[in-house]
């Protein structure tokens, strides 16, 4: 998610740096955990990829395929990404700054450089429930507030694009929450713009709370053309209800689901997520949130 830089420079293909002989060479094969949302490239036969980003918990790949656009690769200490091949080891223990021209993946493994990775068993990243019952208002207020004392406010581009999204989630208009929400669609900076973070979050609600999803995936159809890799890539898998664990338990959190957990927690462990990412997901939830509380209530 936002909040951490890729790694910049590159190397000649099969010239390795001092943090890729600390990982080792394709003579050693490096376990890990691969999530079942990415699984199916392993499948197939060895391909080319890209390397779109690297930071010392994660690489970033492109992978050519129209359903699954990026592979994620991370330290067991990085965030959980839905499409992410989790590794044993820390970024303290060996970070991940493979900055190299070449990767690959399929036939079992995937190949960054001249290190390789070879998943021993798969996870299954947290999934959205469809027709949860709706968040009381209560809630919505109690953790709004909490996110006025302990976000990071939004840069003024995006407040009055996010307000646009809420009064046409409140009018329950198909085409102004399509048009407020394409609007939202790669603006502001970084890996995952703050834009998409908040369209992440209103996805996920949408999913569980019976909010307008149809309207919100079509604003987002083309957002590979319109945002970076990464993000387009998470907000696909927003549409079909994967997420992060912290937003997965913010949303049980004010669904009342599972076991009894307090609001604030669930919102302190969904804002240490990135620099903003989690803050922004946040807004998106809230946005839906309170617009299908209202209807389940008759508020107008």
């Amino acid at each position: 998610m936002t909040g951490t830089a890729a790694g910049r420079g590159s190397v000649r293909a099969g010239v390795p740096r001092p943090e890729h002989v600390r990982l080792g060479t394709l003579s050693h094969a490096h376990p890990g955990t691969i999530s079942t949302a990415v699984a199916p490239l392993l499948h197939g036969p060895f391909r080319p990829a890209r390397v779109v980003a690297a930071t010392r918990y994660a690489v970033h790949l492109a992978t050519g395929d129209r359903e699954l656009p990026a592979l994620a690769v991370v330290t067991r200490d990085a965030i959980r990404l839905p499409n992410a091949l989790v590794l044993p080891f820390s970024s303290a223990d060996r970070p991940l700054n493979l900055n190299t021209p070449w990767a690959g993946f399929g036939a079992g493994r995937v190949v960054v450089g001249p290190v390789h990775f070879e998943p021993e068993a798969s996870w299954t990243p947290p999934r959205v429930q469809d027709a949860s019952s709706p968040p009381d208002p209560a809630c919505i207020g109690q953790v709004t507030v909490l996110l006025d004392a302990l976000a990071q406010p939004l840069p003024p581009p995006l407040a009055p694009r996010l307000t646009d999204l809420c009064h046409a989630l409140h009018a329950k208009r198909s085409s102004e929450v399509r048009r407020a929400a394409r609007a939202l669609v790669g603006l502001g900076p970084g890996l995952t713009p703050s834009g998409d973070d908040i369209l992440c979050g209103a996805l996920l609600a949408s999913r569980a709370w019976g909010g307008p999803l149809a309207p919100l995936s079509d604003a987002v159809a083309d957002a590979s053309r319109r945002t970076p890799l990464l993000s387009a890539t998470l907000l696909r898998h927003a549409e079909r209800g994967e997420c992060v664990p912290q937003a997965h338990g913010f949303l049980r959190a004010l669904s009342g689901e599972g076991p009894p957990l307090e609001l604030e927690p669930a919102v302190r462990e969904l804002l240490a997520v990135g620099h903003h990412s989690g803050g922004d997901l946040a807004r998106g939830v809230l946005a839906v949130g309170l617009s299908t509380a209202c209807a389940a209530t008759g508020d107008r």
